[in-house]
């Protein structure tokens, strides 16, 4: 019945967003979103459904079109920021097909993983390009928000059925249905979603913070230690780099995430594992869990050596999946170690290897760039006085921060949920930020705060025409 329920919601929801969004684009970005959280051909619910059938591709074709008919209404200012990340990410594309082209050893592995990274960058400019007012990003940010609710609400009362070892797994979407990419994404969204409560007004603030909450519980039950390390990077980094009534607001909301840890945190293993993190090797090696703590550890060393090893013979990359395939096998071979494995757990040199040193610099610039524009407009709302937007921004790079941290340990940074934090940074450097200031007539409303700051500043502002 439960099952039956879920489907003919899905359906009535899919119509609906697919209609919308050929009256704004945005409404598209959100039927995408819906097939990543609930992809209906892998979840519980969706077995029934007819299988083969490419429901992102799909999504991401009526937003396309929806984009082409409608995403230009609007003229925006360039912003030397903005223009700066796209450059990167067409860079990254660039390089990556000559990376693929000229120097992978294993084409036909190589090919797909050239493929999913293109596609990405398509969807970081039709997003982008998609996202035309206040109202526009709202929506985009509600799917993140709804999202993490729904993935919260079946991880607390259906993730029993999904615990493999005290960890959740086979849980999440694309990409994320293993506990450590699912802490991941849960490290980079968790922090927008808190930054959310802040850009929405009135009563619905109440759903982004149950959404955290259930979000919160999700990265818990995975009991990665990855995640840990991640979400304690980004509560430090946001009180940090938020300034004025946005860093009180900020202590605020790490004192009531830090409660919710220690309330959510019933499980003992969840505090076993967070502190196997930080043993020694010494230390490690007495119950079966600390073995395999210590086995993962050491393996993860020697693929980090390796992986470098690569990296120094091969400094222009060998295509994607080096490291499953045969020169990563011949490498692990030749350093004679008893691990095996088909990922080197650690994002950068992963980059690295499959798109040479200078894929990774591009990446890395896109990043960079994009956090930049989030770090650009936080201090511009700051002047304005709206703590609100502020504090959003704080937030934004304090996602940017946990899940930075998550690919130290992980495969993780060229993974969607990267992408999707730049295209936010962007997309709210190019709603919010100075070099459209007074151009929208939405900019403004519901400012919060309006007492705070110098007045003058909206004078000058204006005067200047900026």
């Amino acid at each position: 019945m439960i099952n039956l329920i879920e489907i003919v919601l899905y359906f009535i929801l899919s119509a609906f967003l697919i209609i919308k969004a050929f009256e704004r684009p945005a409404w598209g970005i959100a039927y995408y979103m819906l097939n990543f959280f609930a992809q209906p051909q892998y979840w519980s619910w969706g077995a029934p459904l007819p299988i083969g059938m490419r429901w992102s591709l799909t999504a991401a074709l009526v937003l396309l079109i929806a984009m082409l008919m409608f995403g230009s209404e609007r003229e925006f200012h360039k912003d030397p920021a903005r223009t700066r990340t796209s450059i990167f990410a067409i860079l990254i594309a660039v390089n990556g097909f000559l990376v693929h082209s000229s120097f992978a050893y294993y084409p036909e592995g190589s090919w797909p993983v050239y493929v999913e990274m293109a596609k990405f960058i398509v969807l970081y400019f039709v997003i982008v390009q998609s996202i035309q007012s206040q109202q526009d990003f709202k929506i985009f940010i509600w799917c993140f928000v709804l999202g993490v609710f729904y993935w919260g609400v079946e991880g607390r009362f259906l993730g029993t059925l999904r615990i493999d070892r005290g960890r959740l797994e086979g849980f999440g979407g694309p990409g994320c249905d293993a506990s450590n990419e699912l802490s991941s994404i849960m490290v980079a969204l968790l922090p927008v979603i808190v930054g959310a409560v802040m850009l929405f007004k009135g009563r619905p603030r109440w759903i982004p913070v149950a959404s955290a909450l259930l979000g919160l519980n999700v990265l818990l039950m995975t009991q990665s230690r990855g995640g840990f390390m991640g979400l304690i990077a980004g509560a430090v980094v946001l009180p940090l780099i938020a300034s004025g009534r946005a860093r009180k607001l900020a202590i605020r909301g790490f004192a009531v995430s830090t409660l919710a840890v220690v309330l959510l945190a019933g499980n003992p293993q969840i505090l076993i594992r967070f502190m196997t993190t930080f043993a020694s090797e010494d230390s490690m090696g007495q119950s079966v869990d600390d073995r395999i703590a210590f086995e993962n550890k050491e393996s993860r060393k020697a693929f980090w050596r390796i992986g470098r090893q690569i990296i120094a013979a091969y400094p222009l990359g060998s295509g994607g999946d080096t490291f499953r395939y045969e020169r990563g096998i011949r490498y692990i071979k030749r350093a004679q170690t008893r691990y095996m494995n088909e990922s080197v757990h650690q994002g950068y040199i992963d980059e690295a290897m499959d798109w040479g040193v200078q894929g990774l610099i591009f990446h890395m610039g896109f990043i960079l760039s994009a956090i930049f524009c989030a770090f650009k407009t936080m201090r511009f709302r700051k002047r304005l006085g709206d703590a609100a937007l502020s504090l959003f921004g704080a937030a934004l790079i304090s996602g940017f921060a946990g899940w930075l941290v998550t690919c130290l340990v992980g495969d993780f940074i060229h993974l969607e949920w990267g992408y999707w934090l730049c295209i936010i940074s962007v997309s709210y450097a190019k709603i919010y930020g100075q070099a459209n200031y007074g151009l929208l007539p939405d900019v403004m409303v519901g400012r919060d705060d309006a007492t705070e700051g110098d007045p003058e500043i909206y004078r000058e502002l204006a005067a200047s025409g900026v």
